[in-house]
């Protein structure tokens, strides 16, 4: 009698004590993160303004100086600034110059905190989503999400966004664009009409920070496809066209900030024909996979192949056939969920920057533009090193791979924040490059 008394506490403690492990486990992943984003970015708080390359413009301006009164805060939620409507970016440098002058530590200070936000805040999206899939054991759920979000964490292709202050709308859009993504999975889990309300709200403020956030209602879908919730039913539906609406009126909105600047569709300004626009589409899908995959060659300016109403090169042509031979060829591969999930992920957040539509760019693909897209093939990255660690005889094999990977990439990373120190070391890093190419062309059987 005695003995089964005893034993009754002692399992009533084993679910406690596996909750405190699992805490423990969030604690020490959370920490590992900051620590690894903070290795690679520390160099950042020493860089300068970029006042050759937009800085002197974006960052530094009369909206930027006029303060907390009525007359300049109306006119950073109303004006289109040289084409671009990104009030609350507009906001976060009135802030920190209120509060520390034009010293570019605090602008970079900030700019490192929105990215370790947002590591974090991927961490825990990953975690929801494959929890709520129920198609996870909690280890691989652990994996999965500490993978994607450390290189997220060290990643070189992420550069750009963090380390120039230019670049800070896309750290804002996002940030308020995966705390929405976690309000919809609060109000999935609970019909609270108030988790629904916020997810729309951070949706808004999210589009404050950067247009790319109209693709928010799609991710939506993705969302409910991965935590499988049934697609067709009216409800899923009903509850994202207000959200569709919304993203409607900001994409006519930023067709008219372009515009305002003689850019974009609905200026009178000259287009690549639509065909032109399909193989850049193809060719920048491509690189921003392999960049993603592979960070080689990163530069801060990708030049379009050939001005307008001249040809393209005939090498890119490759690039449509290519993908539809990938398409078809793996289809079977494609469609498997989390894979299809992965790419769709991806594929929905860097869509709206591949020229399908015109934009007022001058540049091919940039390596911003990729910040929340590439969480899709991080993902992926991640899915694949817990599938291998799976299998004993991998196990060892994988881990060794997926740390020299992140130890790679990350030193590449912490060397590329120095790059971007100011316009000088930026530039110098382009002619070198030019100088190489140069050299190659010059000298092919090298």
């Amino acid at each position: 009698m005695n003995h089964n008394v005893s034993a009754i506490p002692a399992r009533r403690k084993l679910p406690r004590l596996k909750e405190i492990i699992a805490v423990n486990d969030v604690m020490l992943s959370v920490a590992a993160l900051v620590l690894a984003t903070l290795v690679v970015y520390f160099p950042t708080f020493s860089n300068e303004f970029q006042t050759h390359w937009d800085d002197q413009w974006v960052a530094i301006n009369a909206y930027t100086e006029n303060g907390f009164n009525a007359q300049n805060l109306w006119a950073i939620l109303t004006d289109f600034y040289k084409g671009q409507y990104a009030p609350l970016n507009q906001l976060s440098y009135t802030v920190l110059y209120s509060l520390f002058g034009y010293d570019p530590f605090w602008f970079h200070l900030a700019g490192f905190v929105l990215h370790t936000c947002n590591v974090l805040l991927t961490f825990f999206l990953v975690r929801s989503i494959l929890n709520k899939s129920g198609s996870f054991k909690q280890v691989s759920v652990s994996r999965i999400s500490f993978i994607t979000a450390v290189i997220m964490a060290v990643h070189p292709l992420l550069v750009e966004s963090v380390a120039w202050i230019s670049a800070s709308k896309i750290l804002i859009y996002s940030f308020f664009y995966l705390i929405g993504l976690h309000f919809y999975l609060k109000y999935v889990a609970s019909s609270k009409t108030i988790y629904y309300l916020l997810a729309t709200l951070f949706f808004i403020l999210s589009f404050g920070g950067k247009e790319q956030a109209v693709t928010f209602p799609v991710c939506l879908l993705l969302i409910d496809y991965a935590i499988n919730r049934n697609l067709k039913s009216r409800k899923v539906w009903l509850e994202k066209l207000p959200l569709f609406f919304m993203a409607l009126v900001m994409g006519y909105i930023t067709l008219l900030s372009q515009s305002a600047d003689q850019a974009g569709l609905l200026s009178g300004a000259r287009h690549y024909p639509f065909y032109q626009n399909v193989i850049f589409a193809s060719y920048s899908a491509t690189e921003y996979v392999v960049k993603c995959l592979i960070p080689v060659k990163l530069s801060y300016l990708y030049v379009f192949p050939n001005a307008i109403g001249e040809e393209v090169p005939v090498r890119f042509w490759i690039y449509p056939l290519l993908l539809l031979i990938l398409l078809f060829a793996f289809w079977d591969f494609w469609k498997k969920k989390w894979v299809f999930f992965g790419i769709m992920f991806f594929l929905v957040h860097i869509s709206m920057v591949l020229h399908i539509i015109p934009m007022s760019r001058f540049a091919m693909i940039a390596d911003r533009y990729a910040y929340m897209a590439s969480i899709g093939i991080f993902f992926l990255i991640a899915y694949f090193a817990d599938k291998a660690m799976d299998i004993i005889k991998y196990r060892n094999p994988a881990m060794v791979l997926a740390c020299i990977y992140t130890l790679s990439i990350g030193i590449y990373a912490h060397r590329r924040t120095t790059v971007w120190h100011n316009s000088d070391t930026l530039k110098k890093e382009l002619k070198e490059l030019l100088e190489k190419k140069e050299n190659y062309s010059n000298n092919p059987t090298r």
